[in-house]
C-alpha cells in the first residue's frame, strides 16, 4: 500500500507543473538580499482574547489552564516587549509591561507564546516545529500552484504533498514575482493539540522584509471536554520604545499609552465589564446588611477557587522566582514526560528542581538536584550536582555531584559464595548479588584552546549490599569502597565534527576489614560521538567506544563512566538516543572490557506519518541500531524503531546474541502538555 502511494504520488507530481522561477525566487530570496538579522532590536506589542466556550474540572490539571478554570469565561492579557533577534529563529524576549483580566495577573497558555516569533524563511517556522513551506529543504513535503495577479505579484498556494500532519501547513502566500518576496501569507495548521489559523504580513524593506510585521491568529483548543478560543495579535516594529529597566504588571494607563492599535468591540467590552467590577464602590451606598448577606457566599467562592489554585500550581505548573542575582524553578509534581516505562526498567518517574546564582557575568553557581523512583528495583534514586562556571572564554567549571547512582550487580561475589558455602547454601530470593550503590565525584573543567579540554578529578564510591545481615552471616563483606582519581582529554578539531574522549581513573588501595573493603583498579575509556544535524530537522547520531581494565585483582564491579544503565531516564530528548534498551543491568558490570556503538536516525516524516488518520498527529520518528560485544558472550545487538506524537512516544526494540533473537521490549514515555 506504501508503495502504491508513493506510485501514485510520483505520478500526480510528474503532471503538477508549478512556477518554478517564482518558487526559486521565493527558495533564494532570503540569499539573495544578502543581510543578516543579527543584531536587530524591536518594539513588540501582543494581545490576546480567550473565551472558555466549555470546560470541566480537567482544565486545572492542564499546565497554566488552571487561571481560567473558574469565574469570568472571557479574558484579555496585553503585553509590550522588547526583543533582540540574534537570527532568522533566535529571538531574545524581554517584557516590560503586563496587564489582563485574569486574576492575579496570572498568565495562560504560554504554549501559544511559540507563536509570537513567526520565521518563515527557517526550516521551522515556530522554534522546533512546523516545516515552513517557504525553505527549499523542505520542498519535497509541499505541493505548490502559483497564480499571477498582476501587478508584479502572485498567489502561491501550498499544502502537504501527501497528507495533513502536525509539521505540516496549508495555506496561500503573496509573493512579489520580480523578488520572491513574501508580502503576506495565511495558513492553517494543527499542532500539540491546538488548531490555528494564521495571517502573516512580513517587512517591505531588507533586512526586515525577513521578519514580520504584523501576525493575527486565532486558535482552538478542545481537550477532554474542554473548549478554549484565543485571538492573538502581534505587532512589530511599534514606535514607542521604554526604559531597559522598565517591567510593570497591572498599569492599565502605561498599557494604554504604548498601545499601537485600537481594541476590538468584544476586548473593549471584556474591559468595560472587568472595571466596573473591580470599581471602588462608595461606602454609604451599601447598607451593613447587604454587605454581610452577600459577603458570605462570595467569599466561599474566593476559597474554593484559592484552594484550588493552590493545588492546581503545584501540581501541574513549574514555579519560578527571577532576580538580578538568582534564579529558582521547581518542575510541577505532575510532570508527564518524566513518568515512562521499559520492559527492562519498569516504571520510572522523576522530578527536577533547578537554582542559579549570579556572582558576576562570568562566574554563575547552579545547582540542580533530581529525585526519581523506580519501580522494578523499588529504590527512590537522587543525583544533587553542583556546578561553579567561570573562565567562560575557556569553558572552565567545577562540579561536586553527590548521588546514590543505580543499583549495581556483582556476580564475582556470588560465585565467591558458591565456592566457599556450595550453591544450595544461597537462594535467588536473596540478592546476595545486589548493591546500592553510593557516590560523589568532585571535577574541574578547562579548555585551552577552542578543540582541546583537560578535566581531572576524583570519584567515591560506596556499594552497600541490598542483605547486609544475610552478608555478614555468611563472613563476607557488606561494603565495598574506591577512592580513584581520574583524568579525561577531550578533543574536537572541527567544530561540527566528532568529538573523541579519552578516561583514565585509578583505584587506591586503602586497606580493608571485615566489614568493608577497599577495591584498587586501573581502567581507560575511549569514545567518539557525532550528533549530524542534516536538512528539514533531520538528525544522525553516531557513536564507537570502548573501554579496558588493566589492572584488577578483584573483579567485583566493572564500573565503566561511558557505560552503565540508567534506571531514571526522562523524555524523548533525554536519553532515547544512544542508550541499550533491552541489555539486562547485570551484563553492564561482568565483564572487564567492552567496545560499542550507536547509531540513531531522526526525522519528522518517515513511516507512520503517510499512515492513514494517525499519520498526522507523528511528530518525530527514530531508527535504531546499537551493538556491543563483551567477554564471553556472543556479539549483542539491538534493533528498534520510535515514533512521538502530542499524547505519547513509544519506541519499539529487538534484541539478538549473535543472529539469534533474544527478547522484544516496549518503551512508552507520556508527552503530553510537554512544551505547556
Amino acid at each position: 500500500m506504501l508503495l502504491l502511494m508513493l506510485l501514485t504520488a510520483g505520478i500526480t507530481i510528474a503532471r503538477e507543473k508549478p512556477d518554478s522561477l517564482v518558487l526559486n525566487r521565493v527558495f533564494n530570496y532570503k540569499q539573495v538580499i544578502d543581510r543578516e538579522v543579527d543584531g536587530i532590536a524591536s518594539n513588540l506589542y501582543m494581545k490576546h482574547l480567550y473565551q472558555a466556550k466549555r470546560r470541566n474540572f480537567s482544565l486545572w490539571l492542564i499546565p497554566h489552564m488552571y487561571t481560567i478554570a473558574d469565574g469570568k469565561r472571557q479574558f484579555v492579557s496585553e503585553t509590550y516587549s522588547r526583543i533582540h533577534y540574534y537570527g532568522l529563529n533566535e529571538v531574545e524576549s524581554d517584557r516590560q509591561v503586563y496587564y489582563t483580566t485574569i486574576p492575579r495577573n496570572r498568565t495562560t497558555m504560554s504554549v501559544l507564546n511559540d507563536f509570537s516569533m513567526p520565521s518563515l524563511y527557517h526550516t521551522t517556522m515556530y522554534d522546533d516545529h512546523i516545516l515552513s513551506p517557504f525553505c527549499r529543504e523542505n520542498r519535497r513535503y509541499y505541493r505548490y500552484h502559483t497564480t499571477h495577479t498582476g501587478n508584479g505579484l502572485c498567489r502561491l498556494e501550498f499544502r502537504p504533498r501527501f497528507q495533513k500532519n502536525t509539521q505540516l501547513v496549508s495555506g496561500v502566500a503573496t509573493i512579489e514575482v520580480s523578488t520572491g518576496r513574501i508580502v503576506d501569507v495565511v495558513f492553517d495548521g494543527f499542532y500539540d493539540q491546538i488548531k490555528f489559523h494564521t495571517l502573516i504580513t512580513q517587512g517591505s524593506f531588507p533586512p526586515r522584509s525577513l521578519l514580520p510585521q504584523y501576525c493575527q491568529t486565532d486558535f482552538d483548543f478542545k481537550f477532554v471536554g474542554n473548549h478554549i478560543t484565543s485571538s492573538f495579535t502581534a505587532v512589530y516594529d511599534c514606535p514607542i520604545r521604554l526604559a531597559d529597566t522598565v517591567d510593570v504588571k497591572g498599569d492599565r494607563a502605561l498599557i494604554d499609552s504604548v498601545r499601537p492599535v485600537n481594541l476590538s468591540d468584544e476586548e473593549q467590552a471584556v474591559y468595560d465589564t472587568y472595571n466596573a467590577e473591580h470599581a471602588p464602590t462608595p461606602p454609604d451606598t451599601v447598607s451593613t446588611d447587604t454587605v454581610a448577606a452577600d459577603s458570605m457566599p462570595a467569599t466561599s467562592r474566593r476559597h474554593r477557587r484559592n484552594v484550588l489554585d493552590v493545588v492546581a500550581r503545584h501540581l501541574v505548573v513549574s514555579h519560578r522566582k527571577e532576580t538580578e542575582n538568582y534564579y529558582l524553578k521547581l518542575a510541577p509534581l505532575l510532570e508527564p514526560q518524566y513518568v515512562s516505562y521499559s520492559r527492562s526498567r519498569g516504571l520510572s518517574y522523576k522530578i527536577k528542581a533547578v537554582a542559579e546564582y549570579y556572582f558576576s557575568q562570568d562566574t554563575r553557581l547552579y545547582l540542580n538536584p533530581m529525585l526519581g523512583y523506580s519501580t522494578k528495583q523499588r529504590q527512590f534514586y537522587f543525583t544533587v550536582p553542583l556546578l561553579l562556571k567561570y573562565a567562560p572564554d575557556h569553558d572552565g567549571y567545577t562540579l561536586l555531584q553527590w548521588g546514590n547512582g543505580n543499583r549495581i550487580g556483582s556476580s564475582t561475589v556470588l560465585e565467591e559464595i558458591w565456592k566457599e558455602q556450595g550453591e544450595t547454601a544461597v537462594s535467588d530470593d536473596e540478592d546476595l548479588d545486589e548493591f546500592n550503590d553510593n557516590y560523589f565525584q568532585a571535577t574541574t573543567h578547562y579548555q585551552p584552546t577552542p578543540w582541546l579540554g583537560l578535566e581531572g578529578g576524583a570519584v567515591y564510591h560506596r556499594r552497600k549490599s541490598v542483605n547486609p545481615t544475610r552478608m555478614s552471616q555468611l563472613g563476607k563483606p557488606t561494603e565495598y569502597h574506591s577512592l580513584a582519581p581520574s583524568v579525561r582529554v577531550l578533543l574536537q578539531p572541527w567544530k561540527r565534527g566528532p568529538l573523541l574522549t579519552v578516561n583514565y581513573e585509578r583505584g587506591l588501595d586503602m586497606g580493608s576489614n571485615r566489614s568493608h573493603i577497599y577495591l584498587p583498579y586501573e581502567r581507560w575509556e575511549g569514545d567518539i560521538s557525532l550528533k549530524h544535524k542534516m536538512k528539514s530537522m533531520q538528525t544522525l547520531n553516531l557513536r564507537l567506544g570502548g573501554g579496558f581494565y588493566t589492572n584488577k585483582e578483584k573483579s567485583y564491579f566493572m564500573d565503566f563512566a561511558n557505560f552503565s544503565a540508567d534506571f531514571l531516564p526522562g523524555g524523548w530528548d533525554d536519553d532515547w538516543s544512544g542508550d541499550f534498551q533491552l541489555l539486562d543491568s547485570r551484563l553492564y558490570n561482568e565483564s572487564p572490557y567492552y567496545v560499542r556503538s550507536n547509531v540513531s536516525y531522526e526525522a519528522p516524516l518517515l513511516l507512520a506519518s503517510f499512515l492513514p488518520f494517525v499519520g498526522r498527529y507523528v511528530e518525530r520518528e527514530r531508527f535504531y541500531w546499537n551493538g556491543l560485544l563483551i567477554k564471553d558472550t556472543r556479539p549483542y545487538s539491538e534493533v528498534g524503531y520510535s515514533f512521538s506524537c502530542q499524547y505519547f512516544s513509544m519506541g519499539l526494540f529487538a534484541s539478538f546474541l549473535g543472529v539469534r533473537h533474544q527478547r522484544f521490549g516496549v518503551k512508552f514515555t507520556f508527552e503530553l502538555f510537554r512544551r505547556w
